[in-house]
């Protein structure tokens, strides 16, 4: 089983330029000073902390930059299905083949390109690809692509059409509902239905005249035929004014609904950029010697659907999280899963926090380094396939980037929270938080928030999704939001806590020197 994605590209170059490993970490819990008299570099823990796991329930999943199409079952969380709903737009914004007449639809093909990596080049030029983002690559799954008869608006009614509509991660079954007619992916090759899977073969054309001359070598792509007489009804014999242009395509022609139904096989799931995808309608005329095509990209707006069959032990974690004492171990899920939510020193203005001010401030302390170790539960996740590359922390009460993220112009790769690995095992993540840590500590009045702990799908994206349940809940509560990359992955993995006597549970590190 092999995943990859683009962080597991970058993972060698990141983890060279990480400055210990956290089993080094792990050895130093307990030492109070490190290093030599001559630098006097102090370690300390804090471990009065309070981490526990929140679920998200249903979030924010509209115009997604990359969505999730598939089946994963996870033997930690459990089962997740996602689906995918996407409107339709001409080239240019105008309908390019209004008053064509007498065209005859030949073929009509959609395609999205995968995310993938050229291995290596035979002397035939014939091309081998590895699929990356792919979870699973031996499974498969029914893949249907319905007309949509469900209409995604741009604005909000509620809000006077101030603001854009919300669409939400639970959606499938109004999509569902509002399909129309049979699939329009209805070929004889059940590889393009019935039993679809992601290939990672390329696809070759040939010239017309010599069947043996190579036209176009084209990387590994979803490629499916789509049934032309719907296309020749929807198309060309649509009734006047109903495809002058995009607004009026969008209520005519809703879009295209790829509804992902499980067979039972194993996890198979891909992201993708639907964006990059498109409808191409071939056509002929009486007027025209050769084929002409209608392009309709898969644009405008858009929803990730999911469906979720979590595990008993998941769901009885969730249910049993302590805000007040904190959790013994922490779920990380994305999608619609789960978060965690730290509060520093007990939350916030505790007496720990005043003492540990009062000490920094006593001893003179000049803060080098904060770190928060995440360490991961090797029992649930070390014959786990799928563990997130990356974490994400973040201010949850103001529901902004840390400081240190915001500080951090090198990737984020000093700010961290990638996944280090010893014996191709997970071990923990590290997050750096310096800058958060000394304003907190040295600013009497600085604002002790609650931070929020997400996988992430891409670490340069912060912008914030909402929460469909904490639609309502004041601006300062952090249950509103969560990261739109949290969003985007279907990976999870379990943490160490704050509620535990395991010597890997949550601590914040801090090094120092003082005079």
């Amino acid at each position: 089983m092999k995943i990859t994605s683009f962080f597991k590209k970058v993972l060698p170059v990141l983890l060279a330029g990480f400055l210990w490993s956290c089993d080094e970490d792990f050895n130093s819990i307990g030492s109070d000073i490190i290093g030599d008299d001559s630098t006097n570099i102090n370690s300390t823990y804090f471990d009065n902390n309070i981490a526990y796991s929140k679920a998200t329930g249903a979030v924010q999943s509209g115009k997604l930059p990359i969505n999730s199409l598939g089946v994963i079952n996870n033997p930690v969380f459990g089962k997740t299905i996602t689906s995918f709903v996407t409107q339709l737009q001409f080239v240019g914004g105008v309908n390019p083949v209004a008053g064509v007449q007498d065209a005859t639809v030949t073929r009509v093909e959609l395609t999205i390109p995968y995310f993938s990596t050229l291995k290596q080049t035979d002397s035939n030029g014939n091309r081998t690809y590895e699929l990356d983002s792919l979870y699973g690559e031996t499974g498969k799954f029914r893949l249907n692509v319905y007309e949509s008869g469900y209409y995604l608006r741009e604005y909000d009614p509620s809000t006077n059409f101030e603001e854009y509509q919300k669409y939400f991660s639970d959606m499938y079954d109004e999509i569902n509902n509002a399909k129309i007619g049979n699939r329009l992916n209805d070929s004889d090759d059940d590889e393009q239905n019935d039993m679809f899977y992601f290939s990672n073969e390329e696809y070759v054309t040939y010239d017309e005249i010599d069947s043996t001359v190579v036209k176009e070598r084209i990387a590994p792509q979803m490629r499916l035929e789509l049934n032309k007489d719907f296309f020749q009804q929807k198309i060309f014999n649509a009734p006047a004014g109903q495809m002058d242009n995009n607004n009026t395509l969008a209520n005519y022609f809703k879009g295209l609904f790829f509804q992902v139904e499980d067979l039972g096989l194993e996890s198979h799931m891909m992201q993708l950029d639907f964006s990059k995808g498109q409808v191409s309608v071939y056509y002929d005329t009486p007027e025209t010697e050769t084929e002409r095509r209608l392009i309709l990209n898969l644009a405008g707006n858009s929803v990730s659907l999911v469906q979720n069959q979590f595990s008993t032990d998941y769901s009885n974690a969730l249910s049993n999280a302590d805000s007040v004492t904190g959790d013994e171990k922490l779920y990380l899920k994305g999608s619609d899963g789960s978060l965690a939510y730290i509060e520093l020193f007990g939350g916030g203005d505790s007496a720990e926090l005043e003492e540990a001010r009062d000490r920094v401030e006593s001893e003179k302390w000049l803060i080098n380094e904060a770190n928060l170790i995440f360490y991961i539960d090797k029992t649930q996740m070390d014959n786990n396939p799928f563990v997130p590359f990356r974490l994400y922390l973040f201010n949850a009460t103001e529901n902004i980037p840390l400081s240190d993220y915001t500080l951090d112009a090198s990737n984020k790769l000093v700010y961290g929270g990638r996944l280090v690995k010893e014996d191709d095992k997970g071990v923990c993540y590290k997050i750096r938080i310096t800058d958060h840590i000394k304003n907190l500590l040295k600013n009497r009045d600085s604002r002790n928030v609650t931070l929020g702990l997400t996988v992430t799908e891409n670490i340069n994206l912060s912008a914030l999704a909402t929460l469909k349940d904490g639609i309502g809940l004041p601006e300062t509560s952090p249950y509103r939001y969560v990261p739109f990359a949290s969003v985007m992955s279907p990976l999870g993995t379990v943490l160490y806590g704050t509620n535990t006597t395991d010597a890997k549970k949550l601590k914040l590190e801090i090094r120092y020197t003082k005079p």
